[in-house]
């Protein structure tokens, strides 16, 4: 039962919370892979990578099963939400913001981005990697949802402005101006801040369904 009020910076520690997700990329690869089974980080395999891609999966999966439920039992949140019926011109917005993080995708592939990411991989791989992808769009929702709920528990009241697509954007879509490794990458940061805001307004205009919001997230991310 939760006794107390819970307050706005609860909920935005969590959102920062589950951003550490990623950080655990560090752990997995540096601790993991390179001290405890003695894989080369440094030129990884097909074989390699697609073992990476599954490890992460599964700490990811404990992970963030952890935080849910203690944030349920502690907290009460999330809560299974009385669903709004979707208006058509919320969902048609919905679709413009979808096309638009499509455009970004074939800016960066010249094609579909799931085409792009078959090409020279083994099946396998493949899988592995978007076993990795479908993880990394649960992640960003959720801290998209604690990041809108942090905000609207701040100012009382629920909000149209995307504060968790913010939140999101300063967390994991600045983490990807360096996230590879390779320098500063400035459009693949810029177009994970895009896309961030862009799924924040979609999880707005999706009456802030889980279900609707991950399956706009995917396709409009991992298509």
């Amino acid at each position: 039962m939760i006794k107390n009020e819970v307050k706005w910076t609860t909920y935005l520690r969590l959102s920062f919370i589950i951003f550490c997700a990623f950080l655990l990329e560090y752990f997995s690869l540096f601790v993991i892979e390179m001290l405890i089974m003695r894989m080369d980080i440094f030129s990884y395999s097909g074989r390699e990578q697609s073992l990476h891609h599954f490890i992460m999966v599964v700490i990811w999966s404990i992970y963030l099963g952890v935080i849910l439920l203690y944030s349920r039992k502690k907290y009460g949140f999330p809560i299974k939400r009385i669903q709004s019926d979707i208006s058509k011109k919320d969902l048609i917005i919905a679709l413009v913001y979808l096309f638009g993080c499509k455009i970004m995708t074939f800016i960066d592939w010249h094609t579909l981005k799931v085409v792009g990411e078959f090409q020279g991989k083994a099946t396998v791989q493949f899988i592995a990697q978007y076993l990795y992808y479908f993880m990394e769009i649960g992640i960003v929702l959720l801290i998209v949802i604690y990041g809108q709920k942090s905000i609207e528990t701040f100012i009382k009241r629920e909000s149209n402005i995307p504060f968790g697509g913010f939140i999101l954007a300063i967390t994991w879509g600045a983490f990807h101006f360096v996230s590879r490794g390779k320098g500063i990458e400035i459009w693949n940061g810029i177009s994970c801040i895009i896309f961030s805001v862009l799924f924040g307004i979609s999880y707005l205009k999706l009456k802030r369904n889980c279900f609707y919001s991950y399956i706009f997230g995917a396709i409009g991310y991992l298509l």
